[in-house]
């Protein structure tokens, strides 16, 4: 009878994760006839089966979930001592990583050229997306690591560290606003109550900071929303109406004088951005991608 060995285990926690048969051996580089052999190994070892096929998908047994539950953090402490005695750059796998559409648009072509130098075996998958279907990809184990707003995330269930914050600021296009200077020449209280006014989707940060406003101001303004923050930036750019934008993605419109920010509009809090991935991940890679993103971010670190 065949001995359980890491790779039955981890092609198991693969398949629990990943939801088939085929998505893990894709995720582990063999084949899927591969990763069957692999459980019919595992069941004859054990005798139980570990799952249930529904449809395409594999469920884990009630056995099976208790097995998986025990194996992932051993698992986890395994690779971290092999890779703390290995060579970084030894370090092969693919990295599936979601990341805010600012980071895109800004430091992370410099993050991954730097996590090649460091790990060139690496394999990266990339969804930019909003902050909410990242973290619901994070908590289901369909992402390893985010880049995002996540300041929802709990400390129990996941590892959570700062990369950085960033200022934002209500602006809009002199066409539509006038300008005086480095501001608007009309108020952006007038403004609110005058002009259209856009935002990122309800669930980005930037949505309840003005609803507040709003409410703080006695203003009924109804707000216009749109997901993708460069369809969003184009449409303020173009003076469809004023909108709140993060400062970095708007740096050089505003240095340029394609928008203005408006005058007189209140301070808003900063909005900070985490790295945040599950505590049953490998804590050695994901940390050295955290660390080259700590360091290569953009964002005000103080």
């Amino acid at each position: 009878m065949a001995t359980i060995n890491i790779l039955h285990l981890q092609t198991l926690c693969h398949i629990a994760q990943l939801g088939s048969f085929q998505a893990a051996a894709d995720h582990m580089y063999t084949t899927q006839p591969t990763v069957s052999a692999r459980m019919r190994e595992l069941e004859g070892r054990l005798g139980f089966p570990v799952f249930h096929k529904r449809g395409r998908r594999m469920d884990l047994t009630t056995q099976g979930r208790e097995l998986v539950q025990q194996v992932k953090p051993l698992l986890a402490a395994l690779e971290d001592v092999i890779h703390t005695l290995d060579d970084a750059s030894h370090v092969s796998g693919l990295i599936r990583l979601g990341i805010a559409g600012l980071i895109a648009q800004t430091w992370l072509p410099e993050f991954i050229a730097a996590a090649r130098a460091a790990m060139p075996q690496l394999n990266f998958e990339i969804e930019v997306g909003q902050t909410s279907l990242s973290v619901s990809k994070l908590e289901t184990g369909h992402l390893d690591l985010v880049f995002m707003a996540t300041a929802s995330l709990t400390s129990d269930r996941f590892h959570v560290e700062p990369i950085g914050s960033v200022n934002v600021l209500l602006v809009g296009s002199p066409n539509l606003v006038g300008r005086k200077g480095k501001y608007s020449a009309t108020s952006w209280l007038e403004l609110m109550r005058s002009k259209p006014v856009w935002s990122l989707s309800k669930e980005s940060p930037m949505y309840p900071m003005l609803i507040k406003l709003a409410r703080d101001n006695n203003l009924r303004t109804k707000f216009d929303v749109c997901a993708d923050v460069l369809t969003l930036k184009q449409l303020l750019r173009s003076g469809s109406g004023i909108g709140l934008m993060t400062y970095p993605m708007i740096e050089s419109e505003l240095r340029n004088g394609e928008l203005v920010a408006l005058k007189g509009a209140p301070a808003f809090q900063r909005i900070a951005f985490n790295a945040a991935w599950g505590i049953d991940q490998s804590q050695t890679v994901i940390r050295k991608l955290v660390a080259l993103a700590k360091n290569i971010s953009t964002f005000d670190k103080s």
